[in-house]
């Protein structure tokens, strides 16, 4: 899947994919996840950015593992 940018504000992403607020919050704090960190992250309500290829990959993944039976969902 191709994006727009290649580092995207969680919220761009979330209008680009059409995601729930909460859904993308889950994958943010997935544990082991590379592709998502805070822009200022010392401060509490600093923007949330996300590698948009690196989620991809890990998307792809994700879901190559659970087709296999690996991870449920």
């Amino acid at each position: 899947m191709l994006y727009p940018e290649k580092i995207m504000r969680a919220s761009a992403l979330e209008e680009y994919l059409g995601m729930s607020r909460g859904t993308l919050a889950r994958l943010v704090h997935f544990p082991g996840q590379k592709f998502a960190f805070k822009l200022y992250p010392e401060k509490r309500n600093s923007p949330v950015l996300i590698d948009t290829e690196a989620y991809e990959k890990w998307r792809t993944q994700r879901i190559k593992l659970s087709q296999r039976g690996g991870i449920p969902g």
